[in-house]
């Protein structure tokens, strides 16, 4: 009978109690699952890696656009700007700086939680499919 069709998660038991064919089965269907988890451990590496990249961007961006050029983009004319505009523009730029970091925190954080469950789904999945290879290797010898 087809493992696929018979409900049976032949995947997930031990080598050692499956036929050769649902060993076989099962190795394929670990390679398959094994190459799923390994894409998606570098694209959620790649997303926490450009997420950092943006936020650094956008807080270098602030820093260098400096109060007298955000007054002039907004304002829509030419600005001199006074003590009382460049602390009023460092202290939005400290609380954008405090409420942007705390949102980037918790959301490299949350990256962070997804790379190590793929890493550890990617540790898992090769164990297994060690265990499997070297079970038919076992077979084979017999």
């Amino acid at each position: 009978m087809d493992p696929r069709l018979s409900g049976r998660r032949t995947h997930h038991a031990p080598p050692g109690a499956l036929s050769d064919d649902e060993l076989a089965a099962a190795i394929q269907s670990l390679h398959r699952k094994l190459h799923s988890a390994r894409r998606s451990l570098v694209l959620a590496r790649a997303a926490g890696a450009s997420l950092t990249v943006a936020i650094l961007g956008a807080g270098f961006t602030l820093l260098w656009a400096g109060p007298a050029p955000f007054f002039e983009r907004f304002l829509g004319h030419q600005y001199v700007t006074t003590t009382f505009d460049a602390a009023a523009w460092w202290f939005a730029l400290l609380l954008l700086a405090i409420v942007g970091g705390t949102v980037g925190d918790q959301l490299l954080r949350g990256k962070l939680r997804l790379v190590h469950g793929w890493r550890n789904r990617v540790l898992d999945l090769e164990r297994r499919l060690t265990e499997a290879e070297e079970e038919r290797r076992a077979r084979a010898l017999a």
